[in-house]
C-alpha cells in the first residue's frame, strides 16, 4: 500500500508534472508491448475456476477507442473471463455524457449476464470506471484502474496532454466549457471510493504523461488498495506486471451479493 504521507504536498499550488525524462520515457510502450505479448503467452497464471469467471467492462484513455485496450481484452479472453468494451471511438467527449452511455451499457450488462461486471480503466478511463462503481456499487464486481489520475488530471498531466485537451475543446467551439480549464465535471469524480467495492489502483512512478503521485487513492478506504508497477502510462494496458495483478485480482472469488448488502446499508 503506498503511503498517504507522499501526497501530503499535493494541492493545487504544488502539483508537480511528469519530468522531461519520465515523458522520454513513453517511447518505450512498443518494448513492453513485446515483452508483454511473449510472457503472456508463456508465462504461468493463476488458475481461474469456471465458476469464477468474470465478465469485465474495458475503458479506455483519454483520446483513445477501444481498440487500444485489445490487448488486455486478448490477455483475459486466455484466462477465461468475458470481455465487453465501453463503445467509445475516442475517449475525449464531455465526461458527463460518457459517463451517462458507459452507465447504461453497465447496466445493461450486469441484467444480461446476471452478474456484477469488473471494470477496467486506463488514463481517463479509471476515473471514469471509479464514478460507475460509484454511482452503480451492485453492478460492479471490482474496478481496477491502470495510471488513472484520481486527483486534478489536467493539473497533472504533462504540458502536451493539456494542449490536446484545449484543442479539442476549441474544435468544439467549447473553448469556455467541455474539456477546458473551466470545465468541472469529471474533474472531482474520485473525491469519495465507492462504497463497498475492491478497488485495485496501479501507478508508475516513471509515468511520463500524467504524475504518478495524482495516481495514488488517499481516501484511507479499506477496499481500495495503492499497487505500484515499473513502465509508462500508454503502455500500461501491455504491461507484464499490471497483466500480473489484474489476473490476481480477478481470479479472486465473487462478492457475495448479501455482503454487498450489509455494506450498503451502513
Amino acid at each position: 500500500m503506498a503511503n498517504a504521507a507522499a501526497y501530503s504536498s499535493i494541492n493545487g499550488a504544488n502539483l508537480r508534472r511528469p519530468s522531461l525524462f519520465d515523458a522520454l520515457g513513453e517511447f518505450r510502450v512498443p518494448l513492453e508491448a513485446t515483452v508483454s505479448l511473449w510472457s503472456a503467452i508463456t508465462g504461468e497464471w493463476p488458475a481461474v475456476e469456471p465458476a469464477q469467471r468474470k465478465i469485465v467492462m474495458l475503458i479506455p484513455g483519454f483520446m483513445a477507442g477501444d481498440s487500444s485496450l485489445i490487448p488486455v481484452a486478448n490477455f483475459l479472453h486466455r484466462r477465461g473471463h468475458r470481455t465487453i468494451f465501453g463503445g467509445i471511438v475516442s475517449n475525449s467527449d464531455c465526461p458527463r455524457d460518457t459517463v451517462r452511455n458507459l452507465t447504461s451499457r453497465l447496466v445493461q450488462a450486469r441484467e444480461r449476464f446476471g452478474q456484477r461486471i469488473a471494470i477496467i480503466g486506463q488514463s481517463l478511463g479509471g476515473v471514469y470506471a471509479r464514478e460507475l462503481a460509484r454511482m452503480h456499487p451492485d453492478a460492479a464486481e471490482r474496478v481496477i484502474t491502470l495510471g488513472s489520475p484520481l486527483r486534478q488530471p489536467r493539473d497533472a498531466a504533462n504540458v502536451a496532454v493539456q494542449a490536446v485537451a484545449r484543442s479539442m475543446a476549441m474544435l468544439r467551439g467549447r473553448s469556455d466549457g467541455c474539456l477546458s480549464e473551466s470545465c468541472r465535471c469529471g474533474m472531482m469524480m474520485n473525491d469519495i471510493a465507492p462504497i463497498g467495492v475492491p478497488i485495485t489502483v496501479i501507478y508508475s512512478r516513471s509515468d511520463g504523461v500524467v504524475h504518478w503521485q495524482s495516481c495514488i487513492d488517499h481516501t484511507r478506504s479499506r477496499t481500495v488498495e495503492n499497487v505500484e508497477i515499473p513502465g509508462s502510462h500508454c503502455g500500461m494496458g501491455m504491461n507484464i506486471a499490471a497483466y500480473r495483478i489484474i489476473a490476481e485480482r480477478l481470479a479472486r472469488p465473487r462478492r457475495p451479493i448479501e455482503a454487498k448488502s450489509r455494506v450498503a446499508s451502513n
